[in-house]
């Protein structure tokens, strides 16, 4: 897939757990591939590219009240593409 193999890690969700005195049990395990490579493998594909969009865009619930569902929908996209 051009992509590394998967990482681990691991994770303490126990709470009242002692930090000084874990167990192998008091984990849990988790796999991941790292963001920005997986974002260069999918970004060129040419399957995406019709539902890919950059362009700043402004949508509103009446008159008023501007809706922010995403990046591409926030002021500072906005104010970026009209300077």
């Amino acid at each position: 897939m051009g992509i590394d193999p998967w990482q681990s890690g691991k994770v303490c969700y126990n709470r009242l757990a002692n930090p000084n005195n874990l167990r192998d049990n008091d984990y849990t395990p988790f796999f991941y591939h790292h963001p920005g490579k997986c974002i260069e493998l999918l970004m060129p594909q040419p399957e995406f590219r019709e539902h890919m969009s950059f362009a700043p865009v402004k949508k509103f619930y009446d008159a008023e009240e501007c809706i922010y569902s995403e990046v591409k929908s926030s002021d500072c996209r906005w104010n970026e593409q009209v300077r």
